[in-house]
């Protein structure tokens, strides 16, 4: 099949396919990939919509649109709508984008959703407050990770973030990888505006993956993060993923939620990623936010693992519009990927791979660091440094064991002056 392929620098799925025989095309923002390949085209900005329509004519014949990035779902649909193609329709990839318009189509499907309203000034969100009361999450209508979420405790704190800029700033992007999307726009420079939410009382947040072929889902892959995202927005120092066996009472019930949102949203032919917020009061569960893509950090791994499939196979069939062959069967009682950081400075310890992978229950570890290396800023808040998965045989003493396995790697890391980091 020929198969265009929407890339902003993860070349996951571009080489997947082309492993499986496939001929792929790129689409991708300029400045990014390689400028000789005859087969990439550029695009200044995924959402200019014209653009796209005055490219898509010089575009060759093409068999399927795909991408696994959040940047460039509605792209892709829009490119599938003009050549009839299958797959996610440009409505349905709105809903899964655009938070306002998500949580609005999950309410009206009986879901619970935090109450939520769009604002184009911080000086509107003392008025929502009012109603639901402080704190609030304000957060970009659409965009990625935790990028210009900012909670906010009350009307001194608000006035501290005007003072520090924090709603006029552009996010930063070493990478050029964001610069044809929004995802780096302030709050208060996004043309629609931003979202304003009432703060949950969170006592958890799960999330679970849905392998889904032309509308029905073929495999459910519940798990949870270690603290909810709202809580390590900081950088959280220990950071982990679990996948769980989805016949036990809580992930059952996560599967059900999450089934639920992607039929509210629209599902075709690809994998859905549903994060959902466990309140510490009724009701208990609230749908955080929904993506058309895999999930984020290491959940595809785990979920690849856990269910023993082939993830260079998996991810060519769905985006040909191919039955997939996929495991239902899961492998563990639970399975974590517990992300290695390091704040910057200078490592001084850190076991190496051969004693972590020794341990019970570790499966594989990849140690990026050594000692006497530097750690540059802000890799504290990356997974750069590597991943260590565990398969657990207790759920209930989970946490503890993943907390054996941290000290265990006993990663110390000296504070340099500014002046000397790298």
């Amino acid at each position: 099949m020929r198969i265009l392929v929407l890339s902003t620098g993860n070349p996951v799925l571009e080489n997947a396919l082309a492993a499986d025989g496939h001929t792929v095309f790129l689409l991708q923002p300029v400045g990014t990939g390689n400028a000789d390949d005859p087969h990439r085209y550029t695009v200044a900005h995924w959402d200019d919509l014209d653009a796209l329509a005055e490219m898509e004519p010089w575009l060759p014949h093409l068999d399927a649109v795909a991408t696994i990035d959040e940047q460039a779902i509605v792209a892709a649909a829009y490119l599938r709508e003009l050549r009839g193609l299958p797959g996610l329709s440009l409505e349905a990839a709105v809903r899964y984008t655009d938070k306002a318009v998500m949580k609005t189509a999950l309410a009206a499907a009986d879901l619970q959703v935090a109450p939520h309203r769009v604002v184009r000034r911080a000086e509107e969100i003392p008025a929502f407050a009012e109603e639901f009361g402080w704190p609030v999450v304000v957060k970009p209508r659409a965009g990625l990770a935790s990028v210009n979420t900012l909670v906010v405790r009350g009307e001194q704190h608000l006035q501290e973030l005007l003072d520090r800029g924090a709603f006029d700033a552009r996010a930063v992007d070493p990478t050029g990888r964001f610069t044809a999307g929004h995802v780096l726009d302030s709050l208060h420079g996004a043309e629609d505006g931003f979202l304003v939410e009432k703060y949950l009382d969170l006592a958890d947040e799960h999330f679970v993956d849905l392998y889904v072929y032309r509308g029905d889902v073929l495999l459910a892959v519940p798990g949870r993060y270690n603290a909810p995202l709202l809580t390590t927005l900081d950088g959280a120092s220990r950071s982990y993923d679990t996948v769980l066996r989805p016949d036990l009472p809580v992930p059952r019930h996560l599967v059900q939620l999450a089934r639920r949102a992607a039929a509210a949203l629209g599902q075709q032919t690809g994998v859905v990623h549903c994060e959902i917020l466990e309140t510490s009061d009724y009701p208990f569960y609230f749908i955080g936010e929904v993506a058309a893509r895999p999930g984020g950090g290491a959940i595809t791994e785990l979920a690849s693992r856990m269910y023993g499939f082939d993830l260079p196979q998996t991810l060519p069939a769905l985006a040909a519009d191919r039955f997939p062959a996929l495991s239902t069967s899961p492998r563990f009682m639970a399975l974590t990927a517990a992300m290695i950081t390091a704040p910057p400075g200078r490592v001084v310890h850190v076991a190496d791979r051969a004693t972590i992978e020794a341990l019970p229950g570790v499966l594989d570890a990849d140690i990026r660091l050594s000692a006497g290396e530097a750690v540059p800023e802000g890799i504290g808040t990356m997974t750069t440094a590597g991943r260590i998965l565990y398969g657990s045989c207790d759920n209930d003493v989970l946490d503890q064991e993943v907390a054996d396995l941290y000290d265990a790697l006993d990663l110390r890391v000296e504070e340099q002056p500014a002046a000397d980091r790298t």
